[in-house]
């Protein structure tokens, strides 16, 4: 659903909007239910909870911090609870489980996000950023149902990893086209989902996406490949191929990504950094009054270097923060770098805290492995934990999947038992 606020917080990105609503209505279902059933609480749930209740002490502890004259800068409780905000996904996917493939939902989901992004393409309908509505994205980005370019590019690399690892589907389904074509395209699947998911990552611009595709898909490559056999390396050979062809085809023409790349691997950024450290000024959020003028560096990298420098240099000066952190929120909207703001934050429990959390996730399934990897590459440069889309997708779907599992590991020992009991009655007849 876009993003459009309602009700505005002063000097907040964020507000209270219509899924807001919805979520609270459906959470308040789900919670209740939950009470009624009173069954065994889930390890995952209790990451999350701990995880909210520690972001609520540390917000406590930092406004009695702030009271006491210790620090000067203030976190906000509305970042301690948005995590049982995105949870809340967690069991409208065991929900869905129930009535609906996992498969075909995120199909559709994809199919959507295309719709977006194609009427985005030719300006028949903007973008829905977190300003608000606009009639195009910076720099020409198509954002598809995203707010900006980061988050859309994370989403995408949800539902590659999700695809490209997910379980052939034993179910069987209306065939529309023949069985050979079939065939070929379930054996080269990954090679077509990487040839279609590269190009729509390129034009989210999001450098750190297109990484984190690449790192993934090779990592698959190697189950996909035999080794032994010369004719399994023909396919990914062309794929390759036409995957480089592609990327710099439209990393040259079509998504500005070049152009505003020109300076990222040079030195001079990392000569950047002291420079900043000794220099900044913590009595004011960075933003729009930088230390070190702009003068030739990446503009990425100088914006990230003065947002991080602050927000560590805070968390360093103030030993008493180290364990439970400066505090929810402190570190303005956007810092750009999901793993510094959990420790700035939230500290070495919380970033602990958050470490069990991605575990549990990714001892669910393989594809949420690879899901969880993904988001680990993107948090070095993105805020991934606090963005809202990518967090419920990843929720849903680790819903979806445990209760699936549940549900196949309950109806497996049921069927062992009977098929015990049923041997026992013959025997005894015997």
């Amino acid at each position: 659903m876009p993003k459009i606020n309602f009700w505005h917080f002063e000097g907040q990105t964020a507000g209270v909007r219509i899924d807001d609503l919805l979520l609270l209505i459906f959470g308040t279902i789900f919670l209740w239910g939950y009470f009624l059933l009173q069954r065994k609480v889930l390890d995952i749930e209790k990451a999350v909870f701990a995880i909210a209740v520690f972001s609520c002490f540390s917000y406590i502890m930092n406004r009695l911090l702030v009271a006491s004259g210790y620090l000067h800068v203030n976190a906000s409780i509305f970042y301690s609870v948005r995590l049982l905000e995105y949870f809340l996904f967690f069991y409208v996917g065991v929900l869905a489980s129930r009535f609906i493939s996992l498969g075909s939902l995120l199909r559709a989901l994809i199919v959507w996000n295309l719709l977006f992004m194609l009427l985005q393409e030719f300006q028949i309908i903007g973008v829905f950023t977190m300003e608000g509505y606009l009639p195009y994205a910076e720099d020409n980005r198509l954002l598809g149902i995203a707010s900006f370019g980061a988050e859309m590019g994370l989403l995408l690399n949800l539902l590659f990893c999700f695809f490209i690892y997910e379980e052939p589907s034993r179910k069987s389904s209306i065939q529309l086209l023949p069985k050979e074509f079939l065939r070929f395209f379930r054996a080269n699947k990954a090679f077509f989902l990487l040839l279609l998911f590269v190009g729509l990552v390129i034009l989210t611009g999001a450098r750190i996406a297109i990484l984190a595709l690449l790192f993934t898909f090779l990592l698959r490559l190697k189950d996909l490949v035999r080794w032994r056999s010369l004719s399994t390396f023909f396919m990914p050979l062309l794929t390759l191929g036409l995957a480089v062809s592609l990327m710099s085809y439209m990393l040259y023409n079509v998504s500005g990504i070049v152009s505003r790349s020109e300076g990222l691997l040079s030195l001079s950024n990392l000569e950047l950094i002291p420079i900043v450290w000794d220099n900044i000024v913590l009595d004011y959020d960075p933003i729009g009054k930088e230390t070190v003028s702009y003068d030739g560096y990446d503009a990425s990298w100088w914006m990230r270097i003065h947002k991080w420098c602050y927000a560590l240099k805070i968390y360093w000066n103030h030993p008493a923060a180290w364990l439970q952190g400066v505090g929810p929120g402190f570190a303005m909207p956007a810092l750009d770098g999901g793993i510094i703001r959990i420790i700035t934050e939230l500290g070495i429990i919380g970033f602990s805290l958050y470490f069990w959390l991605f575990y549990l996730i990714a001892r669910v399934s393989r594809p949420l492995k690879w899901m969880v990897i993904a988001m680990a590459l993107n948090m070095l440069f993105f805020d991934v934990y606090l963005a809202y889309k990518p967090m419920s997708l990843l929720f849903l779907i680790v819903g979806y999947t445990y209760n699936t599992s549940t549900r196949t590991n309950k109806d497996s020992t049921h069927n062992a038992l009977t098929a015990n009991s049923t041997h026992n009655e013959r025997t005894r007849t015997n």
